[in-house]
């Protein structure tokens, strides 16, 4: 029997958003540059944001990513609906983070 992960509360959720609607291509770039028998390392690689990775028999290399738009919109949204004091603790937080 596998062990059930407990599901994320609404400060999570929020957070993991704007981490995704922050979240840079650069490895998914980089990834898409070499074959996949050079793929090495991939563990450490920021991948979040990819939504889909094809690469055809003819080399073109298609990649897909989360709608950052939609995000900050649906973030946007929930700030909307939770007070401006929670708003502000949310900023203060995320810029004492770093983002």
């Amino acid at each position: 029997m596998t062990k059930s992960k407990k599901l994320p509360n609404r400060e999570q959720i929020v957070k993991r958003m704007w981490k995704l609607a922050n979240a840079g291509a650069g490895d998914a770039v980089k990834l898409a540059c070499f074959p996949p028998e050079e793929w090495r390392g991939t563990d450490g690689m920021d991948l979040d944001a990819v939504t889909e990775f094809k690469r055809g028999s003819n080399g073109v290399v298609e990649l897909k990513f989360v709608d950052r738009g939609r995000l900050l919109e649906r973030l946007l949204d929930t700030v909307d609906h939770s007070g401006e004091d929670q708003v502000e603790r949310f900023l203060q937080a995320m810029e004492e983070r770093g983002g």
